[in-house]
């Protein structure tokens, strides 16, 4: 199976199976964006911008006349939801029955970071959003602090994330 053609062979299949073979396999506008999370079942949401936020280029680059408001019309239209499934993503509608044991489990506490919340912490930045609008983890930055590494997460970002 290490024969150069097999592996030609194993690379087009993937990139293929990725929508990444055909000129519009998925169709085009806002259509072909709804069939492709559809097909690819996931699209991680990515906020690095640099010259589109990331996840964009994902569906540019397999859904001709696709346009970044697209994504918050599949969320308004109810075909699309944004998840934590491994990262924040966008995946369809049909799949959304497979986040309820987690969500079950968050709310019932039975998860690992969600078993201690900070309510007091909490009711804080309840009562800031509501009086100065919708907040980042960044507007809520400690310089003094030291995090160990990238999971790392501040108080303020986990009470964030509960929320």
């Amino acid at each position: 199976m290490n024969r150069p053609q097999d592996l030609l062979r194993l690379r087009r299949l993937a990139l293929s199976a990725q929508g990444l073979v055909q000129a519009q396999p998925y169709g085009r506008g806002l259509a072909g964006a709804r069939n492709a999370i559809g097909h690819l079942g996931y699209v991680q949401v990515d906020t690095i911008s640099v010259v589109q936020r990331a996840h964009h280029h994902v569906l540019n680059s397999r859904v001709p006349d696709f346009r970044p408001a697209m994504t918050n019309q599949m969320l308004r239209d109810g075909d699309i939801f944004e998840y934590w499934a491994h990262a924040a993503a966008f995946l369809p509608m049909a799949d959304f029955r497979f986040s309820l044991p987690y969500k079950h489990a968050i709310r019932s506490g039975q998860t690992h970071w969600f078993r201690t919340p900070d309510q007091k912490l909490m009711d804080e930045l309840l009562a800031r959003i509501r009086s100065h609008g919708p907040l980042r983890s960044r507007d809520l930055d400690n310089p003094t602090a030291k995090r160990a590494g990238w999971w790392d997460w501040k108080p303020a970002k986990k009470a964030l994330e509960q929320l």
